[in-house]
């Protein structure tokens, strides 16, 4: 039997937490190759369409000096005009018919998404042709927009959870290309000109290194026909799947930066399975038992912390991490490893992980009524080996056994690396217990 994404909500509704009702599945998606590009199609009946390109490799395509200039290049791409309309005339269209486009760029991939009502989706598609065949960088908007990148990244880094979580990849992915912000510094942003941004898009444009998702309600046929007729004309030359060095955290290092804060920023970094591999979903569903209990421990218990909590990301070097901010990081610290402990040794019980379960299914469900949240998850889906996973998701939660999570949790977090952004003196001569 086929789970389906509503189940999680008769169970809650109705009380019952160990019957998995029958009920209507999800539409799935479906593949298909368009004169050499991957097109993953979802059909549904609401009346939004959002269609993404995506571009393979991340922060593995370029090297550590021009970091930002894929981030850059995709944003231009929406900005920054094409040959057919001005920067002016692209966002004046744009707003008279109600489409929302942008692109950006991240660790495993590049996109650029359209988003609108079908009522408009032909005004919509023609941009969406243009900004990724004909963009035409103009100098100008280029500069303009260079300048608005390079604001915003200095005030992210002034905020202490967006400066420590730069300070984790660094530290926790040193020599490999995740210690490349996607986004770039001001010194590797402020000497790209758009003679360079046009050199770059030229080598994310090859039909081998991108793949369209589109989500919506149309059939097909006219995917398949809007496809042909607007990229059959796009390059195409080898590409070859990077290799991600995934680091083994073995150790209990303890790296930081002085800030003086009224707290504490605190995070540690652990390793993850693969996001295909079978312990992928019970790894998750275990750092969500370990979200939830550092957090009424730490915060509702203890009094030690404000925010604590444990997530993973599902990345080509997949992590998890805990994180907290508190002004006793020399207690708080030690409660996170045994916490962390205790949930290794003990596992969860059936019915906590009925509950954990619901959680997730129910999100999932949420989630899928927006069009610009499937195609999202079909496309990692498909960045992180192939975008059936997001269909099978909901199924690979409802299957996972209290052991396979016991059974993860134990195999994958052998270590920790820790980050620290604030005052040193509140750490000064304290030594992370072994773990």
């Amino acid at each position: 039997m086929k789970l389906s994404i509503l189940t999680p909500i008769i169970l809650l509704l109705g009380g019952i937490s160990t019957v998995y009702a029958q009920a209507p599945a999800t539409p799935a998606a479906t593949s298909f190759d368009v004169n050499g590009i991957k097109v993953i199609f979802r059909q549904t009946t609401k009346n939004v369409v959002n269609v993404r390109m995506y571009y393979r490799g991340g922060v593995t395509n370029y090297k550590a000096n021009k970091a930002g200039i894929e981030d850059l290049t995709l944003q231009s791409l929406t900005d920054c005009g094409t040959k057919k309309y001005s920067s002016a005339a692209l966002k004046d269209t744009a707003d008279k018919y109600e489409i929302f486009m942008f692109g950006t760029s991240s660790y495993d991939y590049g996109f650029v998404q359209v988003n609108t009502v079908s009522k408009y989706l032909n005004q919509a598609w023609d941009l969406f042709t243009e900004t990724i065949m004909n963009p035409a960088f103009e100098d100008k908007q280029v500069e303009l927009l260079k300048t608005k990148q390079i604001s915003a990244i200095k005030k992210a880094q002034a905020y202490p959870q967006t400066r420590v979580e730069q300070l984790e990849m660094q530290n926790g992915f040193s020599g490999t290309p995740y210690a490349i912000q996607p986004a770039g510094n001001e010194l590797t942003l402020q000497n790209l000109t758009s003679a360079d941004l046009k050199d770059y898009y030229k080598t994310l444009l090859n039909k081998n290194k991108v793949f369209i998702v589109v989500v919506g309600n149309l059939t097909k046929q006219e995917v398949f026909e809007k496809v042909l007729a607007s990229f059959s004309n796009m390059p195409s030359a080898f590409y070859a799947k990077p290799d991600y060095p995934s680091p083994a955290w073995t150790d209990n290092k303890l790296v930081g930066e002085r800030r003086d804060l009224p707290t504490n920023y605190i995070t540690a970094i652990m390793n993850s399975p693969a996001v295909n591999s079978v312990d992928n979903v019970p790894f998750r569903l275990g750092i969500s038992a370990l979200s939830n209990t550092l957090y009424y421990e730490l915060r509702t218990n203890m009094k030690l912390a404000f925010d604590p909590r444990a997530s993973t990301w599902s990345y080509q070097m997949p992590y998890a991490q805990m994180n907290l901010s508190t002004d006793k990081p020399q207690e708080a610290i030690p409660a996170m490893i045994n916490i962390l402990k205790n949930i290794q040794a003990k596992g969860v019980n059936d019915e906590w992980l009925t509950r954990i379960k619901n959680s997730f299914l129910i999100s999932t469900f949420i989630n899928d009524q927006s069009a610009a949240s499937i195609t999202n998850r079909l496309g990692l889906s498909e960045i992180n080996g192939g975008w059936q996973y997001a269909d099978d998701f909901p199924q690979l939660v409802y299957m996972a056994t209290t052991d396979q999570v016991a059974r993860a949790l134990n195999t994958y977090v052998v270590g920790l690396r820790w980050t620290y952004l604030g005052n040193p003196d509140a750490i000064e001569g304290f030594k992370i217990p072994p773990y």
